[in-house]
C-alpha cells in the first residue's frame, strides 16, 4: 500500500489523464498512451526536466506534501478527569478555562518569555514570506510567540551593503526584526534569527545580535525532510549574477555568455540553491 501519490499533483499544476485507474508505486496511468498530451509530471519534466519539480506559481504559495500518513492527530483524543483538578485549585469557582496558563520559559537562564508555547518556523527569503511578514510578525508578537526569520534573507536583499564580505547593513533584515519589536508586549515574545552555510559567511548572526538586538539563534543542518538546501527562483539575470558574486550556487551559470542570450526566451527564471550545512564545519 502506497501512502504517497506520485506524479501528479496541483502543486507542480500536474495531474492524471486516468485519475481513477493509476499505478500506486509509480503514479502513471494505468494505460499509458502515445498521444497524450502529457500532463502528468513525466509527461511535463519530458519537455521541461527538471524545471516541472519546482512548484507553481513561484512567489505567491507555500506547498505541501499530499502524503497521505496511517496515522495523525485525529487518532489521538486529549481525556480530562472526572475527579480534583491538575495545575490549579479544585474549586468550581477557578478551575474555568479562561484561567488556564499557557507561559512558557526558553534559554539557559528561562529568559524568553513565551504566552503560548508556539514557534512559527523559518521564514526566508521567499516572495510569499516577505509578502506576509507585517501580519505574521505582528500577530506573532501582541499573542507573545516565536517567530523566526529564516534563511537568505540578508543575501537575497539587493540593497545589502557588504565590508570586507561581511553584512554590515541590511534593510530586509531590519525591517522585520524592527516589525516584531515594536508590537511586543511586557518583553514576552521572541524574534529568532536562522543562519544556513551561505548567512554563516556573510556574517548574518553577528550582524543580527550586535546591530539589531536579536535574542535567539537558530543553526541550520540540512534542510528538514528534504535534506538539501534552500531554493527560490529568480527572474533577473542582473540579480542572478549578483547572488552568484554573494557566493550563492546559481544555475544555469548566469555568467555564461551562451546562458545569458538565450534568457528569456529559452528558460525564464535562474535556481538559487543553498548549500547544505554539515555538523563537523
Amino acid at each position: 500500500m502506497s501512502f504517497s501519490k506520485p506524479n501528479a499533483s496541483a502543486a507542480t499544476r500536474t495531474k492524471n489523464r486516468t485519475p481513477n485507474d493509476r499505478t500506486p508505486a509509480s503514479g502513471m496511468c494505468s494505460v499509458c498512451v502515445d498521444d497524450c498530451p502529457g500532463i502528468c509530471e513525466i509527461g511535463k519534466s519530458a519537455f521541461r526536466a527538471a524545471e516541472n519539480l519546482y512548484p507553481q506559481p513561484f512567489g505567491i504559495i507555500t506547498a505541501g506534501a499530499d502524503k497521505d500518513y496511517p496515522v495523525d492527530f485525529s487518532h489521538l483524543n486529549i481525556m480530562g478527569t472526572a475527579v480534583g483538578a491538575v495545575g490549579i485549585e479544585a474549586d468550581s469557582d477557578k478551575a474555568i478555562f479562561e484561567n488556564v496558563n499557557t507561559e512558557t520559559r526558553l534559554g539557559k537562564d528561562k529568559g524568553i518569555k513565551l504566552r503560548l508555547p508556539i514557534m512559527i518556523p523559518g521564514l526566508g527569503s521567499t516572495n510569499v514570506a516577505k509578502t506576509h511578514w507585517n501580519g505574521l510578525a505582528i500577530g506573532s508578537s501582541i499573542s507573545g510567540t516565536g517567530l523566526t526569520i529564516g534563511e537568505n534573507v540578508g543575501g537575497m536583499d539587493v540593497n545589502t551593503r557588504l565590508e570586507n564580505g561581511k553584512i554590515t547593513h541590511c534593510p530586509d533584515l531590519e525591517y522585520r526584526v524592527k516589525t516584531f519589536q515594536e508590537w511586543q508586549k511586557d518583553g514576552y515574545g521572541v524574534i529568532v534569527m536562522q543562519e544556513n552555510v551561505e548567512d554563516g559567511r556573510l556574517g548574518v548572526l553577528e550582524y543580527g545580535i550586535n546591530k539589531l538586538g536579536v535574542q535567539a539563534v537558530e543553526m541550520k543542518w540540512g534542510q528538514g525532510a528534504k535534506d538539501i538546501g534552500g531554493e527560490v527562483k529568480i527572474n533577473s539575470l542582473e540579480k542572478a549574477r549578483l547572488l552568484r558574486d554573494r557566493g550563492y550556487i546559481v544555475l544555469p551559470d548566469p555568467y555564461d555568455t551562451n546562458v545569458a542570450a538565450v534568457f528569456g526566451k529559452a528558460f525564464k527564471e535562474f535556481e538559487r540553491h543553498s548549500r547544505v550545512g554539515m555538523v563537523n564545519e
